[in-house]
């Protein structure tokens, strides 16, 4: 299923990316074990668990019908990817961040709601989008709603959110 530039953000006003949103699991389509599920979140998109993100046994994937709890991580073409944030539903050695919490707590000193931070992009995604940021030692993915930056160029951004589950900054233009 495509999406359309509307339908994209329409959905990214929705579901921010960061943002914590109740749904219900709907279907697994390929079968438990296999791509993921997918997530009623009451209105379209839907939402998307990548197979990554949920337990290594299928027989403990949760049921279609369970209901939980699930951070925004990305929107892809006509759907919302989530992280389950109720440990029931993802794996016992699911870990999206890189850092430990110990290092996460240096960098939200470090790079605080509102701190300005010189960055490069380093790849853009317009089937989506969005392209990434290098700054320091750390990443962050910018959506784009006009036109994409070109790789290479730099210039200042604003952290706007710090996502204390997946250890995530999230960034916008500097204006």
């Amino acid at each position: 299923m495509t999406m359309s530039i509307n339908e994209l953000f329409a959905a990214r006003l929705a579901f921010p990316v960061g943002d914590r949103v109740r749904g219900t699991v709907g279907a697994i389509p390929m079968g438990a074990g296999r791509a993921g599920l997918l997530v009623d979140l009451g209105q379209l998109p839907q939402g998307r668990v990548d197979v990554l993100q949920l337990p290594d046994d299928p027989t403990d994937w949760p049921a279609v019908g369970k209901t939980g709890l699930f951070e925004v991580l990305q929107h892809r073409p006509g759907q919302v990817r989530l992280f389950p944030l109720d440990a029931g539903m993802r794996g016992r050695r699911t870990r999206f961040s890189r850092w430990s919490g110990v290092e996460w707590a240096a960098i939200t000193r470090r790079y605080p709601v509102g701190a300005h931070v010189l960055g490069t992009v380093t790849n853009v995604f317009p089937g989506n989008r969005e392209y990434t940021v290098a700054f320091d030692d750390c990443w962050s993915v910018v959506e784009y709603e006009d036109n994409a930056p070109s790789v290479g160029w730099a210039g200042s951004f604003r952290v706007t959110r710090l996502l204390e589950w997946t250890h995530r900054i999230l960034l916008v233009p500097a204006t």
